[in-house]
């Protein structure tokens, strides 16, 4: 039976239990082997975006911290607002998912590539795209109105997403996608997704934002067919499609960190269908989670 000290101690609430694991020491060595003197600041981003998240607060705290680490060890922040990767709740588990500017920094960081860029595509702004030859024409930019109006209905108004990248080498690639593409693909591989329209709710990014997902999309199935694939951009996109035991995402984070500093890169094509990661629910950041915080993270 416990004595009254150690009901005193034992964590409460959510946040209590989220800020236990993170006064862990082994934890905490974690952290600060991969991220140094930030390892303070990324821990209170942790807190922010789990008290952002009701359904986040729900999950296991472990893995919250498994889905954190491989964020950190690929030098992503983990705020969703950023767009760079997220801790995506699905039902009681926490997932690592990586988006579309976290692709984008990925292969910036390579040297591979000497341009890339993504962006959505107004009705206005297209003018031919032949989905079986992948050949598309956009109008003259001098003459696009929707996308500087500030009136549009991104939901009505987007045709598509187009993707395109220039490697060292000077080999090029471009990938256009309609928005009906787009989200076919959202209804047939996110089950967070397909949730929302059987339930009638808005809970998944795609939901919330089908933009950031869309471009997400296109970046994804084009650089995976065509791209050059460092090894830490390989693991990236490959966490982004399983669940991750914290001792497994400790074990990712030393295989990665011993490859960051001169990878080889090679071809990849990693997308399996069916494996992608549901996606993190619409998320705010209060500024209500620096109290009683463990010392390293002040």
């Amino acid at each position: 039976m416990e004595t009254p000290n150690q009901m005193q101690q034992r964590p409460a609430t959510a946040l209590d239990k989220l800020k236990f694991y993170l006064g862990n020491p082994d934890v905490k060595r974690r952290f600060e082997e991969i991220l140094g003197e930030n390892a303070g600041a990324f821990a209170n981003s942790i807190i922010n975006v789990f008290n952002g998240s009701r359904a986040l607060q729900e999950c296991n705290p472990q893995t919250i911290m498994s889905s954190a680490l491989v964020a950190a060890t690929m030098k992503l922040p983990i705020d969703p607002a950023l767009g760079f990767a997220a801790i995506v709740p699905y039902k009681n588990t926490a997932q690592f998912q990586l988006m579309y500017r976290g692709l984008i920094q990925l292969c910036i960081r390579s040297g591979q590539y000497a341009r890339i860029h993504c962006t959505e595509v107004y009705k206005d702004e297209i003018q031919f795209y032949n989905p079986l030859t992948g050949e598309v024409k956009f109008n003259d930019p001098s003459k696009f109105q929707l996308r500087y109006s500030g009136k549009v209905n991104k939901t009505e108004d987007v045709a598509g997403f187009y993707g395109y990248f220039k490697l060292v080498s000077g080999f090029e690639n471009e990938r256009y996608m309609s928005f009906a593409e787009v989200m076919a693909h959202a209804k047939k591989f996110s089950k967070a997704y397909q949730y929302d329209i059987a339930k009638k709710k808005a809970t998944s990014v795609w939901s919330t934002d089908p933009i950031s997902m869309g471009q997400k999309t296109v970046l994804k199935s084009m650089l995976s067919r065509y791209g050059i694939m460092s090894i830490e951009m390989q693991q990236a996109l490959i966490e982004d499609n399983v669940d991750t035991t914290f001792e497994q995402a400790q074990e990712a984070a030393d295989t990665n960190i011993q490859t960051q500093a001169g990878s080889e890169v090679i071809d990849a094509d990693f997308e399996q269908p069916g494996q992608e990661t549901p996606e993190p629910e619409t998320q705010t950041v209060p500024d209500n989670g620096g109290s009683n915080a463990p010392d390293w993270m002040s």
